[in-house]
């Protein structure tokens, strides 16, 4: 047997079927939409900071590369790291 159906087999609708038409959202109010928006603006907020970081942990790297500076063992906050660097950019 053929699970496909054919559309010359298929039962066509009269004109006297009703159509079932989406029911229509009910619309939000403006404090709904408020809080929305303040969600999104959390998001953005939250991208923005996290594209940040990553630009300047990368312009670090870059300068870290340019001036030859190398990383100090067992210096896990990178304090060290970051001296030698700032007396190499004279900061």
């Amino acid at each position: 047997m053929n699970d496909f159906h054919s559309t010359a087999t298929a039962t066509q609708v009269g004109p006297w079927a009703t159509r079932v038409e989406p029911r229509r959202k009910v619309p939000k109010t403006d404090e709904q939409l408020f809080a929305d928006a303040e969600k999104r603006m959390g998001l953005l907020r939250a991208k923005v900071i996290a594209n940040r970081d990553r630009q300047r942990m990368e312009l670090v790297t870059d300068l870290y590369a340019t001036y030859g500076v190398e990383a100090v063992t067992d210096d896990m906050s990178e304090s060290q790291w970051l001296q030698t660097l700032r007396a190499k950019l004279g900061l």
